[in-house]
Protein backbone atom coordinates (compact mmCIF):
# COMPACT_ATOMS: atom_id res chain seq x y z
CA UNK A 1 0.00 0.00 0.00
CA UNK A 2 2.77 2.06 0.59
CA UNK A 3 3.85 2.23 -3.25
CA UNK A 4 0.79 2.63 -3.99
CA UNK A 5 0.74 6.10 -1.99
CA UNK A 6 3.80 6.85 -3.52
CA UNK A 7 2.78 6.02 -6.90
CA UNK A 8 2.03 9.20 -9.31
CA UNK A 9 0.32 6.94 -11.29
CA UNK A 10 -2.12 5.76 -8.40
CA UNK A 11 -2.51 9.10 -8.06
CA UNK A 12 -3.51 10.45 -11.02
CA UNK A 13 -5.62 7.51 -11.47
CA UNK A 14 -7.56 8.14 -7.61
CA UNK A 15 -7.51 12.10 -8.64
CA UNK A 16 -9.26 10.90 -11.72
CA UNK A 17 -11.79 8.66 -9.32
CA UNK A 18 -12.83 11.03 -7.14
CA UNK A 19 -12.92 13.62 -9.31
CA UNK A 20 -15.60 12.06 -11.54
CA UNK A 21 -17.39 10.81 -8.29
CA UNK A 22 -17.48 14.30 -7.16
CA UNK A 23 -18.49 15.50 -10.40
CA UNK A 24 -21.52 12.72 -10.91
CA UNK A 25 -22.87 13.42 -6.81
CA UNK A 26 -22.98 17.08 -7.50
CA UNK A 27 -24.87 16.94 -10.06
CA UNK A 28 -27.07 13.94 -9.11
CA UNK A 29 -27.61 16.76 -5.76
CA UNK A 30 -28.34 19.83 -7.62
CA UNK A 31 -31.18 17.54 -10.35
CA UNK A 32 -32.38 16.42 -6.84
CA UNK A 33 -33.10 19.78 -5.12
CA UNK A 34 -33.95 21.60 -8.40
CA UNK A 35 -36.50 18.36 -9.13
CA UNK A 36 -37.84 18.24 -5.52
CA UNK A 37 -38.13 22.51 -4.58
CA UNK A 38 -40.02 23.09 -8.56
CA UNK A 39 -43.15 20.31 -7.49
CA UNK A 40 -42.90 21.98 -3.66
CA UNK A 41 -43.01 25.18 -5.05
CA UNK A 42 -45.83 24.05 -7.53
CA UNK A 43 -47.35 23.18 -4.90
CA UNK A 44 -47.47 25.80 -2.62
CA UNK A 45 -48.67 28.07 -5.55
CA UNK A 46 -51.44 26.00 -6.42
CA UNK A 47 -52.32 26.09 -2.51
CA UNK A 48 -52.52 29.79 -2.36
CA UNK A 49 -54.25 30.08 -5.66
CA UNK A 50 -56.60 28.72 -4.46
CA UNK A 51 -56.80 29.72 -1.38
CA UNK A 52 -57.41 32.83 -2.78
CA UNK A 53 -60.09 31.66 -5.02
CA UNK A 54 -61.96 30.52 -2.26
CA UNK A 55 -61.83 33.68 -0.30
CA UNK A 56 -62.80 35.60 -2.57
CA UNK A 57 -66.28 33.79 -3.41
CA UNK A 58 -66.96 33.62 0.60
CA UNK A 59 -66.65 37.96 0.49
CA UNK A 60 -68.46 38.62 -2.84
CA UNK A 61 -71.02 35.62 -2.42
CA UNK A 62 -70.89 34.55 0.73
CA UNK A 63 -70.67 31.28 2.94
CA UNK A 64 -73.25 28.85 0.93
CA UNK A 65 -71.78 29.91 -2.10
CA UNK A 66 -68.18 29.06 -0.48
CA UNK A 67 -69.29 25.92 0.53
CA UNK A 68 -70.63 24.94 -2.99
CA UNK A 69 -67.39 25.87 -4.50
CA UNK A 70 -65.75 23.51 -1.97
CA UNK A 71 -68.44 20.77 -2.39
CA UNK A 72 -67.26 20.96 -6.04
CA UNK A 73 -64.00 20.75 -5.73
CA UNK A 74 -64.18 17.59 -3.95
CA UNK A 75 -67.00 16.00 -6.46
CA UNK A 76 -64.95 16.95 -9.31
CA UNK A 77 -62.60 13.80 -9.20
CA UNK A 78 -60.08 15.85 -10.01
CA UNK A 79 -56.85 15.15 -7.64
CA UNK A 80 -59.39 13.52 -5.54
CA UNK A 81 -56.12 11.29 -3.82
CA UNK A 82 -54.77 14.80 -2.77
CA UNK A 83 -56.81 17.44 -2.15
CA UNK A 84 -57.41 18.90 1.50
CA UNK A 85 -60.27 20.85 2.24
CA UNK A 86 -61.80 22.24 5.19
CA UNK A 87 -64.73 25.03 6.12
CA UNK A 88 -65.21 25.44 10.08
CA UNK A 89 -67.95 27.90 11.44
CA UNK A 90 -67.12 30.29 14.20
CA UNK A 91 -67.55 27.58 17.05
CA UNK A 92 -65.12 25.29 15.36
CA UNK A 93 -67.87 22.97 13.80
CA UNK A 94 -67.05 21.58 10.85
CA UNK A 95 -69.65 22.66 7.99
CA UNK A 96 -67.63 21.09 4.73
CA UNK A 97 -64.24 19.01 4.04
CA UNK A 98 -62.39 15.43 3.80
CA UNK A 99 -60.16 15.63 6.63
CA UNK A 100 -61.59 13.26 9.73
CA UNK A 101 -60.61 15.35 12.20
CA UNK A 102 -59.22 18.98 12.45
CA UNK A 103 -55.37 19.43 13.16
CA UNK A 104 -54.76 19.73 16.53
CA UNK A 105 -51.72 22.16 15.62
CA UNK A 106 -53.08 23.82 13.04
CA UNK A 107 -53.08 27.70 13.63
CA UNK A 108 -54.89 30.28 11.02
CA UNK A 109 -51.23 32.33 10.10
CA UNK A 110 -52.06 32.49 6.61
CA UNK A 111 -48.62 29.91 5.81
CA UNK A 112 -48.26 27.01 4.79
CA UNK A 113 -46.98 24.04 6.83
CA UNK A 114 -46.08 20.90 6.95
CA UNK A 115 -48.42 18.85 9.28
CA UNK A 116 -49.97 15.51 9.80
CA UNK A 117 -53.58 14.62 9.70
CA UNK A 118 -56.08 12.01 9.17
CA UNK A 119 -57.83 12.48 5.71
CA UNK A 120 -60.71 9.92 5.43
CA UNK A 121 -59.83 7.78 8.23
CA UNK A 122 -56.06 7.39 6.89
CA UNK A 123 -52.90 9.36 8.12
CA UNK A 124 -51.68 11.92 5.55
CA UNK A 125 -48.57 14.01 5.55
CA UNK A 126 -49.66 17.36 3.92
CA UNK A 127 -49.24 20.81 3.13
CA UNK A 128 -51.45 22.81 5.11
CA UNK A 129 -52.95 26.84 4.47
CA UNK A 130 -55.02 27.69 7.08
CA UNK A 131 -56.98 31.24 6.47
CA UNK A 132 -59.20 32.73 9.30
CA UNK A 133 -62.13 35.40 8.45
CA UNK A 134 -63.26 38.04 10.26
CA UNK A 135 -66.82 36.57 11.70
CA UNK A 136 -64.42 33.61 12.89
CA UNK A 137 -64.97 31.18 10.12
CA UNK A 138 -61.83 29.08 9.06
CA UNK A 139 -60.81 27.74 5.76
CA UNK A 140 -58.17 24.97 4.96
CA UNK A 141 -57.03 24.30 2.46
CA UNK A 142 -54.02 21.63 1.98
CA UNK A 143 -52.59 18.55 -0.10
CA UNK A 144 -51.62 15.34 0.46
CA UNK A 145 -48.11 14.99 0.30
CA UNK A 146 -47.36 11.46 -0.10
CA UNK A 147 -47.47 10.98 -4.07
CA UNK A 148 -44.50 13.67 -3.85
CA UNK A 149 -42.76 12.21 -1.12
CA UNK A 150 -42.40 8.99 -2.99
CA UNK A 151 -41.45 10.52 -6.45
CA UNK A 152 -38.74 12.18 -4.22
CA UNK A 153 -38.26 8.96 -2.98
CA UNK A 154 -38.12 7.08 -6.35
CA UNK A 155 -35.53 9.88 -7.36
CA UNK A 156 -33.46 9.21 -4.55
CA UNK A 157 -33.28 5.79 -5.16
CA UNK A 158 -32.63 6.20 -8.96
CA UNK A 159 -29.64 8.67 -7.54
CA UNK A 160 -27.74 6.56 -5.46
CA UNK A 161 -28.26 3.50 -7.81
CA UNK A 162 -26.73 5.38 -10.54
CA UNK A 163 -24.18 7.12 -7.97
CA UNK A 164 -23.08 3.48 -7.37
CA UNK A 165 -22.90 3.05 -11.15
CA UNK A 166 -20.58 6.32 -11.22
CA UNK A 167 -18.78 4.70 -8.45
CA UNK A 168 -18.33 1.10 -10.43
CA UNK A 169 -17.54 2.87 -13.51
CA UNK A 170 -14.88 5.53 -11.77
CA UNK A 171 -13.35 2.21 -10.03
CA UNK A 172 -12.64 1.22 -13.87
CA UNK A 173 -12.04 3.88 -15.66
CA UNK A 174 -9.53 4.39 -12.67
CA UNK A 175 -8.26 0.67 -13.19
CA UNK A 176 -7.74 1.64 -16.75
CA UNK A 177 -6.26 4.78 -16.45
CA UNK A 178 -3.82 3.34 -14.26
CA UNK A 179 -2.89 0.08 -16.59
CA UNK A 180 -2.11 2.98 -19.28
CA UNK A 181 -0.21 4.73 -17.54
CA UNK A 182 2.06 2.03 -16.41
CA UNK A 183 2.08 0.09 -19.66
CA UNK A 184 3.17 3.35 -21.27
CA UNK A 185 5.89 4.01 -18.50
CA UNK A 186 6.87 0.60 -18.26
CA UNK A 187 7.73 0.34 -21.33
CA UNK A 188 10.04 3.76 -20.90
CA UNK A 189 11.57 2.02 -17.89
CA UNK A 190 12.43 -1.50 -19.51
CA UNK A 191 14.59 0.63 -21.76
CA UNK A 192 16.16 2.90 -19.92
CA UNK A 193 16.98 -0.16 -17.16
CA UNK A 194 18.56 -2.11 -20.74
CA UNK A 195 20.38 1.47 -21.28
CA UNK A 196 21.87 1.57 -17.59
CA UNK A 197 23.05 -1.69 -17.92
CA UNK A 198 25.07 -0.64 -21.14
CA UNK A 199 23.21 -1.14 -24.18
CA UNK A 200 23.12 2.05 -25.71
CA UNK A 201 21.89 1.28 -29.15
CA UNK A 202 18.16 0.51 -27.38
CA UNK A 203 15.46 3.12 -28.12
CA UNK A 204 11.77 3.57 -26.54
CA UNK A 205 9.12 1.93 -28.68
CA UNK A 206 7.02 5.24 -30.53
CA UNK A 207 4.12 3.02 -32.36
CA UNK A 208 1.55 4.69 -34.33
CA UNK A 209 0.42 6.71 -31.45
CA UNK A 210 0.70 10.27 -31.48
CA UNK A 211 -0.22 11.14 -27.65
CA UNK A 212 1.91 13.00 -25.19
CA UNK A 213 3.76 9.53 -24.26
CA UNK A 214 4.40 9.41 -27.87
CA UNK A 215 6.26 12.79 -28.13
CA UNK A 216 8.21 12.28 -24.74
CA UNK A 217 9.30 8.50 -25.95
CA UNK A 218 10.47 10.53 -29.23
CA UNK A 219 12.28 13.09 -27.07
CA UNK A 220 14.13 10.02 -25.29
CA UNK A 221 14.95 8.63 -28.62
CA UNK A 222 16.49 11.77 -29.40
CA UNK A 223 18.18 12.38 -25.91
CA UNK A 224 19.59 8.97 -26.11
CA UNK A 225 21.08 9.14 -29.76
CA UNK A 226 22.87 12.35 -28.94
CA UNK A 227 23.94 10.62 -26.03
CA UNK A 228 24.88 7.55 -27.88
CA UNK A 229 26.29 9.96 -30.48
CA UNK A 230 28.96 11.99 -27.53
CA UNK A 231 29.73 8.26 -26.14
CA UNK A 232 31.26 7.32 -29.66
CA UNK A 233 32.61 10.87 -29.94
CA UNK A 234 34.42 10.78 -26.43
CA UNK A 235 35.56 6.96 -27.28
CA UNK A 236 37.47 7.99 -30.39
CA UNK A 237 38.83 10.52 -28.97
CA UNK A 238 40.15 8.61 -26.47
CA UNK A 239 41.18 6.42 -29.02
CA UNK A 240 43.17 8.84 -30.87
CA UNK A 241 44.56 10.85 -27.60
CA UNK A 242 46.09 7.59 -26.69
CA UNK A 243 47.36 6.50 -30.34
CA UNK A 244 48.54 10.36 -31.05
CA UNK A 245 49.71 10.99 -27.47
CA UNK A 246 51.80 7.74 -27.17
CA UNK A 247 54.14 8.37 -30.02
CA UNK A 248 55.23 11.40 -28.86
CA UNK A 249 55.70 10.30 -25.51
CA UNK A 250 57.63 7.28 -26.60
CA UNK A 251 59.76 9.49 -28.58
CA UNK A 252 60.56 11.31 -25.81
CA UNK A 253 61.33 8.40 -23.13
CA UNK A 254 63.76 7.22 -26.02
CA UNK A 255 65.35 10.23 -26.56
CA UNK A 256 66.43 10.71 -23.36
CA UNK A 257 67.01 6.90 -22.50
CA UNK A 258 69.77 6.76 -25.26
CA UNK A 259 71.06 10.17 -24.49
CA UNK A 260 72.04 8.82 -21.25
CA UNK A 261 72.76 5.58 -22.58
CA UNK A 262 75.02 6.91 -24.73
CA UNK A 263 79.23 7.38 -24.09
CA UNK A 264 79.10 10.78 -25.18
CA UNK A 265 76.63 11.57 -22.40
CA UNK A 266 77.63 15.33 -21.67
CA UNK A 267 77.02 16.31 -25.67
CA UNK A 268 73.92 14.29 -26.10
CA UNK A 269 72.00 15.15 -23.15
CA UNK A 270 71.70 18.88 -24.11
CA UNK A 271 70.58 17.86 -27.38
CA UNK A 272 68.18 15.22 -25.86
CA UNK A 273 66.83 17.59 -23.58
CA UNK A 274 65.61 20.52 -26.22
CA UNK A 275 64.04 17.17 -28.21
CA UNK A 276 61.82 16.48 -25.27
CA UNK A 277 61.22 19.94 -24.90
CA UNK A 278 60.15 20.44 -28.46
CA UNK A 279 57.83 17.10 -28.33
CA UNK A 280 56.64 18.77 -24.82
CA UNK A 281 55.30 21.80 -25.96
CA UNK A 282 53.63 19.98 -29.39
CA UNK A 283 51.51 17.86 -26.19
CA UNK A 284 50.67 21.09 -24.72
CA UNK A 285 49.72 22.74 -27.92
CA UNK A 286 47.23 19.45 -28.67
CA UNK A 287 45.80 19.96 -25.07
CA UNK A 288 45.47 23.50 -25.10
CA UNK A 289 43.22 23.34 -28.14
CA UNK A 290 41.23 20.26 -26.64
CA UNK A 291 40.63 23.05 -23.52
CA UNK A 292 39.58 25.52 -26.49
CA UNK A 293 36.92 22.92 -27.92
CA UNK A 294 35.79 22.35 -23.92
CA UNK A 295 35.34 25.71 -23.25
CA UNK A 296 33.33 26.63 -27.07
CA UNK A 297 31.16 23.55 -26.27
CA UNK A 298 29.98 24.77 -23.07
CA UNK A 299 29.19 28.09 -24.14
CA UNK A 300 31.05 30.06 -21.06
CA UNK A 301 32.23 32.88 -23.11
CA UNK A 302 28.78 34.21 -24.97
CA UNK A 303 28.37 36.82 -22.51
CA UNK A 304 31.58 38.52 -24.31
CA UNK A 305 29.27 38.19 -27.09
CA UNK A 306 28.37 42.05 -28.60
CA UNK A 307 27.85 43.31 -32.55
CA UNK A 308 30.70 42.82 -34.45
CA UNK A 309 30.96 44.18 -38.13
CA UNK A 310 32.65 41.41 -40.16
CA UNK A 311 34.07 43.38 -42.91
CA UNK A 312 37.84 44.65 -40.75
CA UNK A 313 37.96 41.60 -39.00
CA UNK A 314 38.45 40.07 -41.90
CA UNK A 315 40.72 42.43 -43.88
CA UNK A 316 42.76 41.81 -40.04
CA UNK A 317 43.01 38.41 -40.91
CA UNK A 318 43.75 38.76 -44.47
CA UNK A 319 46.15 41.28 -44.05
CA UNK A 320 48.05 38.93 -41.33
CA UNK A 321 47.60 36.17 -43.34
CA UNK A 322 49.27 38.36 -46.83
CA UNK A 323 52.85 37.80 -46.27
CA UNK A 324 52.11 34.02 -45.58
CA UNK A 325 50.67 33.81 -48.69
CA UNK A 326 52.86 35.98 -51.24
CA UNK A 327 55.56 33.25 -49.20
CA UNK A 328 53.79 30.58 -51.13
CA UNK A 329 52.86 32.38 -54.15
CA UNK A 330 48.72 31.94 -53.08
CA UNK A 331 46.99 34.42 -54.21
CA UNK A 332 44.25 35.29 -50.80
CA UNK A 333 41.23 37.41 -51.85
CA UNK A 334 39.15 38.71 -49.66
CA UNK A 335 35.34 39.81 -51.17
CA UNK A 336 32.93 41.36 -48.75
CA UNK A 337 29.47 42.07 -49.75
CA UNK A 338 27.97 44.98 -48.19
CA UNK A 339 28.04 45.18 -44.89
CA UNK A 340 27.12 42.62 -42.64
CA UNK A 341 27.32 42.07 -38.88
CA UNK A 342 27.43 39.67 -36.17
CA UNK A 343 26.67 38.73 -32.75
CA UNK A 344 30.30 37.41 -31.79
CA UNK A 345 33.33 36.96 -29.95
CA UNK A 346 36.05 38.80 -31.77
CA UNK A 347 38.82 37.03 -30.65
CA UNK A 348 36.87 33.34 -31.43
CA UNK A 349 35.54 34.33 -34.44
CA UNK A 350 38.97 35.84 -35.38
CA UNK A 351 40.83 32.69 -34.50
CA UNK A 352 38.19 30.33 -36.51
CA UNK A 353 38.79 32.05 -39.26
CA UNK A 354 42.98 31.62 -38.58
CA UNK A 355 42.08 27.97 -38.44
CA UNK A 356 40.44 28.01 -41.94
CA UNK A 357 43.06 29.63 -43.85
CA UNK A 358 45.60 27.36 -41.86
CA UNK A 359 43.78 24.58 -43.64
CA UNK A 360 43.61 26.35 -46.99
CA UNK A 361 47.77 26.92 -46.90
CA UNK A 362 48.55 23.82 -45.67
CA UNK A 363 46.53 21.47 -48.16
CA UNK A 364 46.25 23.58 -50.79
CA UNK A 365 49.78 24.49 -51.44
CA UNK A 366 52.19 26.49 -53.44
CA UNK A 367 50.53 28.50 -56.16
CA UNK A 368 46.65 27.91 -54.60
CA UNK A 369 43.94 30.44 -54.65
CA UNK A 370 42.04 31.40 -51.81
CA UNK A 371 38.79 33.44 -51.74
CA UNK A 372 37.30 34.93 -48.39
CA UNK A 373 34.33 35.82 -49.08
CA UNK A 374 31.06 37.06 -46.64
CA UNK A 375 27.46 38.53 -47.22
CA UNK A 376 24.32 39.12 -45.47
CA UNK A 377 20.93 36.52 -47.21
CA UNK A 378 18.45 37.30 -44.95
CA UNK A 379 18.89 37.16 -41.40
CA UNK A 380 22.07 35.00 -41.90
CA UNK A 381 25.50 36.15 -42.28
CA UNK A 382 27.91 33.48 -44.61
CA UNK A 383 31.48 33.67 -43.78
CA UNK A 384 33.15 31.32 -46.88
CA UNK A 385 37.13 29.98 -46.82
CA UNK A 386 37.15 28.17 -50.04
CA UNK A 387 40.94 27.43 -52.01
CA UNK A 388 41.35 25.55 -55.13
CA UNK A 389 43.56 22.65 -53.56
CA UNK A 390 42.56 18.57 -53.88
CA UNK A 391 39.95 18.83 -51.03
CA UNK A 392 38.84 16.38 -48.85
CA UNK A 393 37.54 12.83 -50.18
CA UNK A 394 33.73 12.68 -49.82
CA UNK A 395 33.54 9.42 -47.54
CA UNK A 396 35.86 11.31 -44.66
CA UNK A 397 33.74 14.68 -45.60
CA UNK A 398 31.20 14.04 -43.29
CA UNK A 399 34.00 13.00 -40.00
CA UNK A 400 35.79 16.07 -41.14
CA UNK A 401 35.19 18.15 -37.77
CA UNK A 402 35.71 14.77 -35.48
CA UNK A 403 38.64 15.16 -32.86
CA UNK A 404 42.28 13.97 -34.40
CA UNK A 405 40.42 12.77 -37.50
CA UNK A 406 42.88 12.96 -40.28
CA UNK A 407 42.57 11.72 -44.10
CA UNK A 408 45.23 9.34 -44.75
CA UNK A 409 47.15 11.36 -47.56
CA UNK A 410 47.54 14.35 -45.08
CA UNK A 411 49.08 12.70 -42.38
CA UNK A 412 52.46 12.97 -43.01
CA UNK A 413 52.11 16.70 -42.54
CA UNK A 414 52.14 18.28 -39.26
CA UNK A 415 49.35 18.59 -37.49
CA UNK A 416 46.68 16.73 -34.78
CA UNK A 417 43.25 16.95 -36.12
CA UNK A 418 41.32 19.40 -33.73
CA UNK A 419 41.46 22.46 -36.25
CA UNK A 420 38.04 21.92 -37.76
CA UNK A 421 36.94 20.57 -33.96
CA UNK A 422 37.97 24.25 -32.79
CA UNK A 423 36.12 25.39 -35.88
CA UNK A 424 32.83 23.46 -35.50
CA UNK A 425 32.91 24.35 -31.03
CA UNK A 426 33.26 27.99 -31.78
CA UNK A 427 30.45 27.84 -34.68
CA UNK A 428 27.77 25.79 -32.40
CA UNK A 429 28.08 28.19 -29.58
CA UNK A 430 27.60 31.05 -31.93
CA UNK A 431 24.32 28.92 -32.68
CA UNK A 432 26.00 29.20 -36.30
CA UNK A 433 26.01 26.47 -38.55
CA UNK A 434 29.20 24.97 -40.25
CA UNK A 435 29.35 23.38 -43.75
CA UNK A 436 32.14 21.74 -45.42
CA UNK A 437 31.34 20.87 -49.31
CA UNK A 438 34.28 19.61 -52.24
CA UNK A 439 34.46 22.04 -55.26
CA UNK A 440 36.01 20.07 -57.35
CA UNK A 441 38.73 21.17 -57.54
CA UNK A 442 39.43 22.44 -53.70
CA UNK A 443 37.42 22.55 -50.62
CA UNK A 444 35.06 25.19 -49.59
CA UNK A 445 33.97 25.83 -46.16
CA UNK A 446 30.66 27.88 -45.19
CA UNK A 447 30.18 29.29 -41.95
CA UNK A 448 26.12 30.81 -41.15
CA UNK A 449 25.93 33.05 -38.44
CA UNK A 450 23.13 34.89 -37.44
CA UNK A 451 22.46 38.37 -37.91
CA UNK A 452 22.95 41.36 -35.27
CA UNK A 453 22.93 44.95 -35.27
CA UNK A 454 25.23 47.72 -34.02
CA UNK A 455 24.04 49.57 -31.26
CA UNK A 456 23.95 52.99 -31.54
CA UNK A 457 26.22 55.72 -28.79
Amino acid sequence: MANFRHSVVFRMAAGYGLLLLFSVALISTVFYAATAGLLRRNIDEQLRSTSRHLVEVRDQSGTDALRHEIHSLLTDNQDSDTEIYVLLDAEGHKLIGNLTAWPASATASDELRPQEVERLGRHSSSRLLTHRFPDGMVLLVGRDMRDVRDLEHRTLVALTLGGALALLLAALGSALFHSQLQRSLRTIHATTTEIAAGKLDRRVPVGRSRDEFAMVAQDINAMLEEIERLMDTARSVSNAIAHDLRTPLGRVRAALEQALRSPQRQQRLPEGAQYAIDEIDDLITVLDKLLQIAEAESGVRRQSFEPLPVKPLLDDIVELYQPAAESLSIQLRCTVTGDPQVLADRHLLASVLANLLDNAFKYAGEGARVDVLAAQYGEQVLISVQDDGPGIPEPALSRATERFFRVDASRHQRGNGLGLSIVAAVVAMHRGRLTLQNTSPGLRVDISLPVATLSKP
